[in-house]
This record gives C-alpha cells, structure tokens and sequence, in this order.
C-alpha cells in the first residue's frame, strides 16, 4: 500500500510555510504512514528551494500545464493500486481550483481511492459558492473533500467539544439565555492589509473573516457534537441590520487607490439563534484590521459579570480554573496538533471533525449575502484610526 500525497501549488507560499513543515513535522514523528510526495508546478521544480536540508521523504516534481492529455498520462505513471491512497492538495489560488478540479475529474482522478483538499474562500456569495460546490460535487463525492478552513484546525478551536463534554453538566446548568449575557466571537489584527488592494477590494473584513473562520467557531461553540453544526447554523440569522457595524482605516482609499471605496477593514455582525436554549442572546462576530491588538478568541460573558475566555490564536492553554458562571470547570489535558499538522493528520484518519462542509457554507452564504448587498449599496462608510481599539469602533 502507498500513502501519495500530490500537491498542486508546491512552489507557492501556502505550500513552502504551512503545508511542507506540517508534512514534515508529521513524518518525522511518525504521526502519518510513510508517503510519496509529488509536487506540481507550471514551472520547473528545484528540490533545494523546497527542502533546504535533506528531504523527509521521497518526493518527485511534476511539471504539469493545462493540458487534459498530460494528466491522463501522469495518472497512468502513478499506476494507482486499490489499496493505495492518494490526497491531492489544491495550493493554488480560488480563481483556478475549478479548472484543476475539472482537469482532475475528467482525466479520471475521482476514484474511491482518493481525497481532495480545498483551501477556502469558497465563493463570494451564496450563488457564487453554491456553483463553486457544484464542479466539484460534479466529480468528487462528499466523503472524499475536505475543506480546509485551518481555524477549526486551531488547537483550541479542537478542545472546545471535549471541553463541553467533560463539563456536560454545568453547561447543561448555565450555557443558556438565563446565565449567559452574550457571546463575542472575535478575530482582531494590528496589521493593515500589507499591499494586498486587489484581494482586500474584492473581498473585505466580513468575506475574510466572518463568513468562515468566526462563522465556524461559533458553531462549535453553540454545538454540542459535530452532527449538530448544521443544525446550528440554520438556527443562525440577522434580525436587525442596523445592530451590525462596518468601518474602514483611515488611508485605506489611498492604499487601494479607490477614492469612492466602501470595503470594510472592520466588521461586527451580531446574529441570533431560534434555538430556544439561546435566543434573545446577541452572537457577536467581530474582526478588524490596523488595531490595537492582535486576538482571536471566544468570549463567553455570564449575568453574573464573569467571562469564559478561549484563546484560539496565539495559542494559550485554557485555565486549570476557568469558570463556568460562578462554578470551577474540570480541566482537560490537551494534546491536539495544531493548523496544518492537525489538517493533514485528520485527512490520514477519515476525521472531518476539522473541515467544514457543504451546508454550513452555503447556510453562512445565506446569513450574509443580505447584509453585504446593504453595505456595498451605500455610498460613504464610517472611518477609524489606525491602532483604535474596539470601543473606538462599535
């Protein structure tokens, strides 16, 4: 049997900091089965600029270009086996994922054999996504993609249902409209959008941030298990437009050379659930750009002034005394792999724990899509200065 591993993208950015390290962290720790490592590019491949010590494993460049018949060929090459196992990652930017999809299908790379990793986004809005899922669900089965949102790959974003599960019982007490007062889902930076105008322009604070990684913990935090989280966010919706704030930094027009910009740097979005354990509670998901701190992190603050602090990135281990409302919580040990080590070691086990799905992205498309539409109709947008903090903002 032989575990292959084919990364489309291999000289790209993603590839070189994230998704090499991690193969070769779990390698060598013998965390994942020995693999075979292709590596596909447009252009030729030079081993030294991926691996600048001895390789982990055996690894062979690929030069590939759009052509339907030299991937046919690269398939036969691999002369796949039944018990062999093949995960092909698409590194490469969201824009050409469909064509190397439909390139793969056609030329017979949908087999029960092999997995498929997508980074998001996945689209810009709910018809964009749901065409965008539909090559791929044209040509690979659900069970077989994974897609990758690395914030639920976050060391914590993993213990939060272990952590309500050994806690089961204060939960059952507390996490309700009765204790809790709100819920804050944040994803705050101190840097500003680092030259990146054409991205930033086409995408804002809300697509960035909000709509996958916040959207994402804020399922876990509100589930109670995995079978759940598209329940939960169907519970999810915006009552109150006028209840949600967008706001760019000072000299952002300048920076993109758009003076009638209105792309917001900064967003807070607060939604509600029907579910009756937790209505009437404001679910605040909050991200922004050139501020004074950098912090992601859920917050969960009681009636009774306590708060429930995890702290997803930079990684800080939860409190042995943290506290639910007003009682101790039971610690739990904590040995979850974190990012793209945790990616890949749960895309060798079968574990979508770690990827998000389908519904949940067309589901959040659906939430957001009306609000967007308000945003990007008006024609000014509230201003704030670089290194504010969040009082400053909402």
């Amino acid at each position: 049997m032989r575990n292959i591993v084919l990364i489309f993208g291999i000289t790209g950015d993603l590839s070189k900091r994230m998704l090499l390290p991690s193969l070769a962290y779990l390698c060598n720790n013998k965390k994942i089965p020995n693999i075979i490592l292709y590596g596909v590019s447009r252009r030729d491949i030079n081993p030294e600029d991926l691996f600048p010590s001895h390789p982990f494993i055996e690894f062979n460049g690929i030069k590939l270009n759009d052509s339907l018949l030299e991937y046919v060929d690269f398939l036969k090459k691999l002369d796949l086996k039944k018990e062999d196992q093949l995960y092909i990652y698409l590194s490469t930017p969201p824009s050409s994922a469909l064509m190397y999809v439909e390139m793969l299908g056609q030329a017979g790379f949908n087999k029960d054999n092999v997995k498929l990793l997508l980074e998001k986004p996945f689209g810009t809005d709910y018809d964009s996504a749901s065409s965008f899922l539909s090559v791929i669900n044209k040509w690979f089965k659900e069970e077989q993609v994974y897609k990758v949102d690395h914030y639920l790959a976050k060391r914590n974003s993993q213990i939060i249902f272990p952590f309500k599960e050994a806690n089961k019982q204060l939960f059952k007490k507390y996490f309700n409209k009765d204790y809790v007062k709100k819920i804050d889902v944040i994803g705050l930076e101190q840097l500003d959008i680092q030259g990146r105008s054409v991205f930033y322009e086409q995408t804002g604070a809300l697509r960035d941030f909000i709509q996958g990684h916040l959207m994402e913990l804020l399922i876990l935090t509100l589930s109670s298990s995995l079978s759940e989280r598209v329940s939960c966010i169907n519970q999810l919706y915006i009552p109150n437009y006028e209840e949600c704030v967008n706001a760019q930094y000072e000299g952002y027009k300048q920076e993109v050379g758009n003076k009638s910009s209105v792309t917001e740097t900064f967003a807070k979005v607060t939604v509600y659930s029907k579910n009756p354990l937790f209505q009437s509670i404001p679910l605040n998901l909050i991200t922004g750009k050139g501020l004074d701190i950098k912090e992601s992190s859920i917050n969960i603050s009681w009636k009774n002034d306590k708060q429930t602090k995890i702290i997803i990135s930079p990684y800080i281990p939860l409190e042995k005394d943290t506290v639910i409302y007003n009682e101790k919580a039971v610690s739990i040990s904590d040995n979850f792999l974190d990012g793209y080590n945790a990616v890949f070691f749960n895309v060798f086990n079968n574990n979508k724990s770690v990827f998000t799905s389908n519904d949940e992205i067309l589901q959040s498309w659906k939430i957001f899509d009306p609000l967007l539409k308000k945003w990007y109709s008006q024609k000014k947008i509230k201003t704030y200065k670089k290194g504010s903090n969040l009082k400053d903002i909402i």
